[in-house]
């Protein structure tokens, strides 16, 4: 059992108010006294209940923040700067994964405030309208990252997943590419894949490229995933000489299924990944990518969460933050320099054809 301030106290020879002092504002205690304090705690191991006292004053200092996944990297970049930011504030932070269900959303909707988090960062908007109602009713302030909601009265900090699959788009276009692949993240699960997928779509309009589905696959987010995808399309009558696929990881399966089937990454087929992992600068060949601010989004994401929790501001704030296409070498032109007359892949398929 953990020992009592008053115990502290009378083993230290101080006021109770003094042991307390010391635990909250303790520049208001001499360092001598502060010392003898501290080092009474520690040898005699109490535990402070920094929720009692938080609930005291109604905060708990505790900020919940729901991810859909701990095993993209990209989203521990994003919690490093969540961290680095509620530290600098006091705050700590309480994490939890949906797994991509809206089911295990509303779970931890509910288990923050029955742990009495003062405000929730979503990475992307609420799937589940259950989890907004609750958070409305509760009057728990909250904020989206990693996609605007245009129809809802909410913070967010993010970037333009739309503008970011348009840019991406485009520049394989302006490499020549028309037949271009989409290994996409599961739309139903991610309101971030379908908007890359609209910017894809939306490149394609614009430059009159017909837009077909058979070169548009879903997949959950997993190297196995994007692999099985995109040996897929290249097996289509009509395949693809480039795919953008909806992240890095979806990317590095891709990259393994053109090298299965023969091909050259970069040079029969490009590839584009999106987030711009670490791991990316040092594929073979390394990944053309979108890099997204994902630090600086957390960071800004803690800060306007905390000066709404803290009064500094009642007003919305809503922060669009700029992506970079990172170009590499796991793109190029679809026309190889021995045979500039033909596509290398088609011309591929076509001597397979004639062989079977």
């Amino acid at each position: 059992m953990s020992i009592s301030i008053a115990e502290i106290a009378k083993i230290v020879g101080v006021s109770q108010a003094t042991v307390s002092r010391v635990l909250n504002t303790p520049e208001l205690v001499k360092r001598e006294t502060r010392e003898k304090v501290l080092t009474a705690m520690e040898q005699h191991n109490y535990v402070y209940n920094a929720l009692a006292r938080g609930l005291t004053k109604g905060k708990t200092r505790t900020l919940g923040l729901i991810i859909p996944t701990i095993t993209n990297p990209v989203f521990a970049i994003f919690t490093n700067g969540i961290q680095e930011a509620t530290k600098e504030h006091g705050y700590s932070i309480l994490l939890g994964s949906t797994d991509f269900s809206y089911d295990a959303e509303l779970k931890l909707v509910i288990l923050f405030h029955q742990k009495r988090v003062d405000g929730i960062i979503f990475i992307g908007a609420p799937g589940n309208e259950k989890s907004v109602e609750l958070i409305q009713r509760l009057k728990i302030p909250y904020l989206i990252t990693w996609e605007s909601v245009e129809n809802r009265n909410t913070s967010f900090v993010t970037f333009d997943n739309v503008k970011s699959g348009r840019q991406v788009t485009d520049y394989l276009i302006s490499l020549g590419h028309k037949r271009i692949g989409m290994v996409a993240g599961r739309f139903s699960e991610s309101g971030r894949a379908h908007k890359r997928w609209l910017g894809y779509k939306q490149s394609l309009d614009n430059h009159g490229i017909p837009y077909d589905e058979k070169l548009v696959i879903q997949k959950e987010y997993a190297v196995a995933a994007g692999r099985e995808a995109m040996g897929r399309l290249l097996r289509i009558s009509d395949p693809p000489t480039a795919a953008f696929c909806g992240n890095d990881i979806l990317a590095f399966g891709a990259m393994a299924a053109v090298k299965d089937a023969g091909y050259n990454v970069g040079v029969d087929v490009s590839i584009v990944g999106f987030d711009d992992l670490e791991v990316s600068e040092v594929t073979d060949p390394p990944l053309t990518t979108v890099r997204i601010p994902g630090y600086k989004m957390g960071t800004l994401a803690a800060e306007v969460l905390i000066d709404w929790i803290e009064g500094e501001t009642k007003e919305l704030q809503q922060y669009i933050l700029e992506t970079n296409l990172i170009i590499r070498e796991s793109t190029g032109n679809p026309w190889s320099s021995s045979q500039a007359e033909y596509p290398v892949l088609q011309d591929r398929v076509r001597q397979e054809e004639r062989r079977r």
